[in-house]
C-alpha cells in the first residue's frame, strides 16, 4: 500500500514537473522573442554609435601637435625660409634674428584654443623657455576639410593665454580716410607701452572705459613697427587694424616677426577697444 501510494506521488511529481518545464519553456521563448523585437525597434543604450571626430575641433592633436611645432620653429628660427613649411598658401611673414644657442625651448603645450568658424582657429601655446621664461604664442591657423592644417600668417606674442589672428578672409589694406594719421599715432604709441609697460594701469590712457590689458612688462624690446593696415575698407567710427612690428628679445638676442590685431573705436578721440582676445 505504502509503495503504491508513493508511487502515485512520485508520478504526481513528475507530472508538475513537466508541466513546469513546459511553463518555463513557452516563458523562456516568450522572453527571447521579445527581446529580438526590442532589439529590431530600440537600440541598446551601450551601442549608441559614436559620431566621428570633428574635423574643425581645435582641441584635436593633429592641430595641437602642429601649433606647438610651429611655436618651437618659430622661436628657434623666426626666418621666412624655416617657417615656409607651415604656412598657408600665399602666406608670407618677414624675418627675424635667431637667438643665440641652440633649443631655447624647454617645453611647449597649447593653453587655449579660439574658435572662429571656417575651419579657422587661434591656438595659444605656452613655451617654458630653458632661462626660466614662459612666453605665449597666439597662432592663427586654418584647417581643411581633410584635417590639414596651415598657418595663417605671424603669430602675435602675448602676456596671457588668448586668441589673436588675422581673417584669412579679409585682406588688409592701407588706412583711409582722414583719421589715418591719427589711428597709426594710437597704434604705434600703444604698442610700445604695451611692449614696455609692467602695470596695466600703464595703458589706461588708449584704452576704452572698462577694457583692461595686461602688458609685456619689459620681457622684450620693441625694435620696430613695420606697418599699420586696416581690415575692411569702411572710414567709420570703428576700425580694426593689423600692427606688424618686430621684438628684439635682450636675452637671447633674437628678433622675431609679430602681427597685432587692435580694435579700434573713436569718441572724443580713437582708443584701444580689444587687443589680440581682450574683451572689453
Amino acid at each position: 500500500m505504502r509503495q503504491e501510494v508513493t508511487s502515485k506521488v512520485t508520478s504526481q511529481h513528475s507530472s508538475a514537473r513537466s508541466v513546469l518545464r513546459g511553463v518555463g519553456r513557452v516563458a523562456i521563448w516568450t522572453v527571447l522573442a521579445l527581446l529580438l523585437v526590442r532589439g529590431v525597434l530600440v537600440e541598446p543604450a551601450g551601442e549608441v554609435p559614436t559620431p566621428p571626430p570633428d574635423a574643425a575641433s581645435g582641441t584635436d592633436q593633429k592641430t595641437s601637435s602642429f601649433a606647438v611645432g610651429f611655436a618651437r620653429a618659430y622661436l628657434s628660427n623666426p626666418g621666412g625660409e624655416a617657417l615656409a613649411p607651415f604656412l598657408a598658401e600665399g602666406v608670407r611673414i618677414g624675418s627675424g634674428r635667431p637667438p643665440q644657442g641652440v633649443g631655447l625651448v624647454a617645453q611647449a603645450e597649447v593653453s587655449e584654443t579660439e574658435e572662429l568658424g571656417g575651419g579657422r582657429a587661434i591656438l595659444t601655446v605656452a613655451c617654458e623657455l630653458r632661462d626660466s621664461r614662459t612666453l605665449y604664442l597666439a597662432v592663427p591657423i586654418v584647417r581643411s576639410e581633410a584635417g590639414e592644417v596651415a598657418a595663417l600668417g605671424a603669430p602675435s606674442i602675448v602676456a596671457d593665454p588668448g586668441g589673436a589672428g588675422i581673417d584669412s578672409e579679409e585682406r588688409p589694406q592701407p588706412l583711409s580716410g582722414p583719421d589715418s594719421g591719427a589711428i597709426e599715432a594710437l597704434a604705434a604709441k600703444f604698442l610700445s607701452a604695451y611692449i614696455a609697460s609692467s602695470e596695466a594701469a600703464d595703458l589706461a590712457y588708449f584704452l576704452t572705459a572698462g577694457t583692461e590689458v595686461q602688458p609685456l612688462g619689459g620681457a622684450f624690446d620693441l625694435a620696430a613697427i613695420s606697418g599699420i593696415e586696416q581690415l575692411g575698407s569702411g572710414e567709420g567710427a570703428r576700425r580694426e587694424v593689423l600692427v606688424a612690428a618686430r621684438l628684439a628679445d635682450p636675452g637671447s638676442g633674437a628678433t622675431y616677426p609679430v602681427v597685432y590685431r587692435l580694435e579700434l573705436v573713436r569718441r572724443d578721440r580713437w582708443y584701444v577697444r580689444a587687443i589680440e582676445g581682450t574683451v572689453p
